[in-house]
Protein backbone atom coordinates (compact mmCIF):
# COMPACT_ATOMS: atom_id res chain seq x y z
CA UNK A 1 0.00 0.00 0.00
CA UNK A 2 1.17 3.18 -0.82
CA UNK A 3 0.19 6.43 0.58
CA UNK A 4 0.65 10.09 -1.57
CA UNK A 5 1.90 11.84 1.50
CA UNK A 6 1.13 11.97 5.42
CA UNK A 7 -1.94 13.28 4.77
CA UNK A 8 -3.06 11.05 2.92
CA UNK A 9 -2.51 8.39 5.49
CA UNK A 10 -3.87 10.10 7.95
CA UNK A 11 -7.12 11.08 6.20
CA UNK A 12 -7.31 7.31 5.72
CA UNK A 13 -6.95 6.39 8.97
CA UNK A 14 -9.15 8.47 10.50
CA UNK A 15 -12.17 6.86 8.29
CA UNK A 16 -10.84 3.71 10.65
CA UNK A 17 -10.89 4.94 13.45
CA UNK A 18 -14.12 6.54 13.50
CA UNK A 19 -15.48 4.25 16.39
CA UNK A 20 -12.89 5.88 18.99
CA UNK A 21 -14.86 9.35 18.39
CA UNK A 22 -15.26 10.22 22.25
CA UNK A 23 -14.99 12.20 24.71
CA UNK A 24 -11.96 10.50 26.49
CA UNK A 25 -9.91 9.80 23.67
CA UNK A 26 -6.44 11.84 23.16
CA UNK A 27 -5.06 11.86 19.39
CA UNK A 28 -0.79 11.66 20.51
CA UNK A 29 1.67 11.78 17.13
CA UNK A 30 4.90 10.28 17.69
CA UNK A 31 7.42 12.56 16.78
CA UNK A 32 8.10 13.05 14.02
CA UNK A 33 6.59 12.03 11.21
CA UNK A 34 3.39 10.82 13.63
CA UNK A 35 2.13 14.43 13.46
CA UNK A 36 1.42 15.45 10.11
CA UNK A 37 -0.42 11.80 10.49
CA UNK A 38 -2.42 12.59 13.66
CA UNK A 39 -3.27 16.18 12.87
CA UNK A 40 -5.41 14.12 10.33
CA UNK A 41 -6.87 11.87 12.82
CA UNK A 42 -7.50 14.12 15.61
CA UNK A 43 -9.50 16.43 13.19
CA UNK A 44 -11.47 14.11 11.82
CA UNK A 45 -12.34 12.51 15.41
CA UNK A 46 -12.64 16.14 17.11
CA UNK A 47 -10.34 15.34 19.41
CA UNK A 48 -7.74 16.98 21.20
CA UNK A 49 -4.05 16.37 19.47
CA UNK A 50 -0.42 16.17 20.96
CA UNK A 51 2.84 14.49 20.46
CA UNK A 52 4.93 11.92 22.30
CA UNK A 53 8.88 12.05 21.72
CA UNK A 54 10.48 8.62 20.64
CA UNK A 55 14.14 8.41 19.66
CA UNK A 56 15.75 5.24 18.64
CA UNK A 57 18.78 4.18 20.73
CA UNK A 58 21.59 3.66 18.73
CA UNK A 59 25.07 1.85 19.87
CA UNK A 60 27.63 4.97 21.30
CA UNK A 61 30.14 5.10 18.26
CA UNK A 62 28.41 2.30 16.66
CA UNK A 63 25.72 1.51 14.32
CA UNK A 64 23.63 -0.92 16.23
CA UNK A 65 20.44 -0.22 16.81
CA UNK A 66 19.49 -0.84 20.42
CA UNK A 67 15.77 -0.16 20.72
CA UNK A 68 14.14 3.21 21.54
CA UNK A 69 13.48 5.71 24.63
CA UNK A 70 10.49 8.07 24.75
CA UNK A 71 9.12 10.84 27.16
CA UNK A 72 7.53 9.54 30.24
CA UNK A 73 10.26 7.08 31.07
CA UNK A 74 9.49 4.88 28.11
CA UNK A 75 12.32 2.05 26.91
CA UNK A 76 12.81 -0.74 24.59
CA UNK A 77 15.76 -2.65 24.19
CA UNK A 78 16.27 -5.44 21.55
CA UNK A 79 17.34 -8.53 23.56
CA UNK A 80 19.56 -9.66 21.15
CA UNK A 81 20.77 -6.37 20.25
CA UNK A 82 21.64 -5.72 23.68
CA UNK A 83 23.78 -8.84 23.90
CA UNK A 84 25.67 -7.61 20.87
CA UNK A 85 26.32 -4.56 21.84
CA UNK A 86 30.39 -4.01 22.68
CA UNK A 87 29.78 -1.22 25.79
CA UNK A 88 30.08 -2.60 28.98
CA UNK A 89 26.67 -2.95 30.89
CA UNK A 90 27.21 0.36 33.44
CA UNK A 91 28.19 2.30 30.63
CA UNK A 92 25.30 1.18 28.70
CA UNK A 93 22.80 1.81 31.68
CA UNK A 94 24.36 5.84 32.04
CA UNK A 95 23.77 6.19 27.57
CA UNK A 96 20.08 5.14 28.38
CA UNK A 97 19.54 7.17 31.14
CA UNK A 98 21.33 10.28 29.16
CA UNK A 99 19.34 9.67 26.22
CA UNK A 100 15.96 9.36 28.63
CA UNK A 101 16.77 12.92 30.04
CA UNK A 102 17.56 14.50 26.94
CA UNK A 103 14.41 13.11 25.39
CA UNK A 104 12.47 15.02 27.87
CA UNK A 105 14.11 17.80 27.07
CA UNK A 106 13.82 18.10 23.40
CA UNK A 107 9.63 16.90 24.37
CA UNK A 108 9.31 20.60 26.96
CA UNK A 109 11.12 22.32 24.50
CA UNK A 110 8.63 20.92 21.04
CA UNK A 111 5.38 21.24 23.52
CA UNK A 112 5.74 24.80 25.18
CA UNK A 113 4.53 22.44 28.61
CA UNK A 114 4.99 19.29 30.42
CA UNK A 115 4.56 15.36 28.98
CA UNK A 116 0.35 15.69 28.37
CA UNK A 117 -1.87 14.00 31.35
CA UNK A 118 -3.51 10.91 30.07
CA UNK A 119 -4.53 8.85 33.03
CA UNK A 120 -7.68 7.35 32.66
CA UNK A 121 -7.93 8.69 28.95
CA UNK A 122 -7.67 6.22 26.20
CA UNK A 123 -4.82 7.01 24.09
CA UNK A 124 -4.31 6.92 20.62
CA UNK A 125 -0.70 6.57 19.58
CA UNK A 126 -0.31 7.62 16.03
CA UNK A 127 2.58 7.25 13.62
CA UNK A 128 3.36 7.16 9.40
CA UNK A 129 4.49 3.58 10.00
CA UNK A 130 6.24 1.00 11.78
CA UNK A 131 9.16 -1.27 10.50
CA UNK A 132 10.36 -2.38 13.82
CA UNK A 133 8.13 -1.11 15.93
CA UNK A 134 10.66 -0.27 18.83
CA UNK A 135 9.66 3.26 19.11
CA UNK A 136 5.62 2.45 19.63
CA UNK A 137 6.85 -0.17 21.96
CA UNK A 138 8.62 2.50 24.20
CA UNK A 139 5.57 4.73 23.81
CA UNK A 140 3.24 2.04 24.93
CA UNK A 141 5.24 1.23 27.84
CA UNK A 142 5.52 4.94 29.13
CA UNK A 143 1.50 5.44 28.55
CA UNK A 144 1.05 2.29 30.30
CA UNK A 145 3.00 4.22 33.14
CA UNK A 146 1.01 7.30 32.73
CA UNK A 147 -1.96 5.48 33.46
CA UNK A 148 -3.97 5.50 30.32
CA UNK A 149 -6.99 3.48 30.52
CA UNK A 150 -6.30 2.14 26.79
CA UNK A 151 -3.64 2.08 24.53
CA UNK A 152 -4.56 1.94 20.92
CA UNK A 153 -1.56 2.25 18.06
CA UNK A 154 -2.64 3.30 14.80
CA UNK A 155 -0.38 3.27 11.65
CA UNK A 156 -0.36 3.90 7.65
CA UNK A 157 1.88 0.76 7.15
CA UNK A 158 3.61 -1.77 9.38
CA UNK A 159 5.84 -5.01 8.83
CA UNK A 160 4.70 -8.14 10.05
CA UNK A 161 7.15 -8.20 12.83
CA UNK A 162 6.78 -4.36 14.08
CA UNK A 163 2.91 -5.75 14.59
CA UNK A 164 4.17 -8.87 16.43
CA UNK A 165 6.09 -6.47 18.56
CA UNK A 166 3.37 -4.25 19.73
CA UNK A 167 0.02 -5.93 19.60
CA UNK A 168 1.14 -7.64 22.81
CA UNK A 169 2.00 -4.50 24.49
CA UNK A 170 -1.19 -2.68 22.97
CA UNK A 171 -5.04 -2.74 23.34
CA UNK A 172 -5.39 -2.65 19.70
CA UNK A 173 -3.18 -2.24 16.34
CA UNK A 174 -5.00 -0.87 13.66
CA UNK A 175 -2.20 -0.87 10.30
CA UNK A 176 -3.90 0.46 7.00
CA UNK A 177 -1.38 -2.05 4.85
CA UNK A 178 1.13 -4.91 5.61
CA UNK A 179 4.37 -5.10 4.05
CA UNK A 180 7.17 -7.86 4.70
CA UNK A 181 9.22 -6.03 2.92
CA UNK A 182 9.78 -2.69 4.62
CA UNK A 183 12.68 -1.34 4.97
CA UNK A 184 12.15 2.13 5.61
CA UNK A 185 8.87 4.16 6.46
CA UNK A 186 9.13 6.69 3.19
CA UNK A 187 9.17 3.48 1.00
CA UNK A 188 5.50 3.21 1.20
CA UNK A 189 5.41 7.13 0.32
CA UNK A 190 5.75 9.07 -2.89
CA UNK A 191 6.43 12.42 -0.37
CA UNK A 192 8.46 12.18 2.86
CA UNK A 193 9.47 15.61 3.65
CA UNK A 194 11.59 15.40 6.93
CA UNK A 195 9.75 17.26 9.72
CA UNK A 196 11.85 20.17 11.82
CA UNK A 197 10.85 21.43 15.22
CA UNK A 198 9.34 24.45 13.45
CA UNK A 199 7.30 22.66 11.76
CA UNK A 200 6.09 20.46 15.08
CA UNK A 201 5.23 23.54 17.09
CA UNK A 202 3.08 24.87 13.93
CA UNK A 203 1.03 21.45 13.66
CA UNK A 204 0.61 21.82 17.10
CA UNK A 205 -0.42 25.09 16.82
CA UNK A 206 -2.85 24.69 14.05
CA UNK A 207 -4.54 22.18 16.48
CA UNK A 208 -4.45 23.99 19.87
CA UNK A 209 -6.28 26.86 17.43
CA UNK A 210 -8.82 24.65 16.76
CA UNK A 211 -9.92 23.86 19.75
CA UNK A 212 -12.27 20.94 18.49
CA UNK A 213 -15.21 20.61 20.89
CA UNK A 214 -15.30 17.70 22.67
CA UNK A 215 -17.64 15.09 22.02
CA UNK A 216 -19.44 13.01 24.97
CA UNK A 217 -18.91 9.63 26.12
CA UNK A 218 -16.25 6.71 26.56
CA UNK A 219 -14.25 5.13 23.60
CA UNK A 220 -15.27 1.46 22.93
CA UNK A 221 -13.36 -1.44 25.21
CA UNK A 222 -11.00 -2.71 23.12
CA UNK A 223 -9.27 -5.45 25.05
CA UNK A 224 -7.94 -8.11 22.63
CA UNK A 225 -7.47 -5.46 19.99
CA UNK A 226 -7.74 -6.13 16.30
CA UNK A 227 -5.78 -5.76 13.39
CA UNK A 228 -5.75 -4.58 9.68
Amino acid sequence: MRFRDRAEAGQRLAGVLAPYRSGDVCVLGLARGGLRVAYEVARALEAPLDLWVARRLREPGGRLTLGAVTEGGGLYLDPQAARQARAPAEALQRFVHEEVDDVERQARQLRGGLTPRVRGCTALLVDDGMVTGATVAAALLALRQQGARQRVVAVGVATPRALELVRSRADAVHALGLDPALREVSDAYDAFPALTQDALRRWLTRAREARPPRAEGVAPDVAGGWWF
